[in-house]
């Protein structure tokens, strides 16, 4: 029903690396991953560009679960090992548990945390359910929670006498329309193929159509007719799968057209082995770069089956740690968000490694092992230390940072973990 399972398999385009080191990485990365589980989901901090939550460590039902939810039905489709169709089922109970009686998410607001309503956060959680539906024991469950979910998104965001939403911010916009098209696919409900259609056509009408910058859009519209001329080469790949998406299932060949003009800039933008993290009209580029997050900006190259660059996926299973996780940003002196590794930017990884993953291949034992880095915080240089049970940071024996994995909250937070 989707692209999920249509170009899952490693076939459709040769990884630039060998299976068996996808394979140990992707093996070393689920099992981080089960590391950060406490009742109700995966937890942990969140960094981010905007701004960080380190403070509560709980469960969050935000984009992570897209690429939870897709990665376990890939392994589950490529393998038919019962411990993917257990994992699978329980991160699938973790949403519909945290689904509140308005049909919105608890705790689906990412940097924002534990907040409900976030987007394009709830909009990711419901797409993993529903590219997840086949592995499913009850899909029907599956459906009916989505469904409550995207009729809550369109009753606050969607304006009538406009026919637009009121969220102006393009990749969010197209993460709810491929959510929007993956449901009506799924029960067959005209509908909400509209409201996609619309969102897909709002965010276009942000792309730029000549120049350096032509096929990307803006981050954010302030009005219908302006952009704020940034542009961020991640959330720009981010567009891609959905306006694939969109071209298939409404047959409008200017959504596919639009995609490739998107992954075309995103490539112009490349610096060898990443993409800086936003480029402005003059030319001028952020130093920091995503490291997990190339993930998505593969997945894009995977969505109109192109081959993946060697460099940045070379780059990103380099930057693997031995606990399994993928670390935040790139940085020449990491700081505590550059270095840690959170799951909503790892499930990213999580699932492009399932796709790369040849049908059949099964994963070798892993497990998380202690990870010790050296970070600076506030300029003084300092470690991170993470073991399958707590999380650290210190400076010459004295304590930064905090977190017990089974904890919601952090036991020792200082001043510049909350903020940016």
């Amino acid at each position: 029903m989707t692209d999920l399972h249509t170009l899952g398999d490693a076939g459709a385009v040769d990884p630039p690396h060998g299976a068996g080191r996808l394979a140990q990485a992707l093996a070393g990365l689920e099992a981080w991953l089960q590391t950060l589980r406490q009742p109700g989901g995966y937890a942990g901090p969140v960094a981010h560009w905007w701004s960080n939550r380190f403070r509560y460590t709980g469960p969050g039902l935000d984009w992570r679960y897209e690429g939870i939810l897709a990665g376990y039905a890939l392994l589950l489709k490529k393998t038919g090992e019962a411990r993917w169709r257990e994992r699978l089922e329980q991160a699938a109970a973790d949403v519909l548990g945290g689904q509140n009686p308005d049909g919105t998410y608890k705790a689906s607001r990412f940097e924002l945390n534990p907040g409900p309503l976030g987007t394009p956060h709830e909009a990711a959680a419901t797409l993993g359910l529903l590219l997840a539906l086949e592995g499913l024991p009850d899909p029907g469950a599956a459906l009916r929670a989505a469904r409550r979910n995207l009729d809550a998104l369109i009753a606050r965001l969607y304006l009538p006498e406009e026919k637009a939403f009121r969220d102006r911010v393009p990749n969010k916009l197209c993460t709810l329309a491929q959510a929007l098209l993956a449901y009506a696919e799924a029960s067959g409900e005209e509908p909400y193929l509209e409201y996609a259609r619309r969102a897909l056509e709002q965010a276009l009408r942000y792309q730029v159509r000549e120049g350096f910058l032509r096929g990307a859009t803006h981050q954010y519209a302030p009005t219908p007719q302006a952009g704020d001329e940034r542009f961020f080469p991640y959330y720009q790949a981010r567009c891609v799968p959905p306006l694939a998406e969109g071209a298939r299932v409404l047959g409008e060949g200017r959504y596919f057209e639009a995609a490739h003009a998107v992954l075309e800039f995103v490539e112009r933008t490349r610096e060898g082995a990443n993409w800086p993290m936003v480029l402005y009209p003059s030319g001028r580029r952020g130093e920091l770069r995503f490291l997990a997050g190339m993930a998505d900006v593969l997945l894009a190259y995977r969505r109109l089956g192109r081959p993946l660059p060697a460099e940045p996926l070379g780059a990103l299973l380099a930057a693997q740690y031995p606990s399994g996780g993928f670390p935040t940003f790139f940085m020449a002196r990491p700081d505590h968000r550059a270095a840690t590794a959170v799951a909503g930017w790892n499930d990213k990884v999580f699932r492009l490694l399932a796709e790369l993953l040849p049908s059949g291949a099964p994963l070798p034992p892993a497990r998380a092992a202690p990870a010790e880095v050296r970070v600076w915080v506030e300029g003084k240089e300092a470690r991170m230390l993470e073991t399958p049970e707590l999380l650290r940071f210190e400076r010459k024996g004295a304590v930064l940072y905090e977190w017990a994995k089974p904890e919601p909250w952090a036991r020792v937070v200082t001043l510049p973990f909350e903020r940016r």
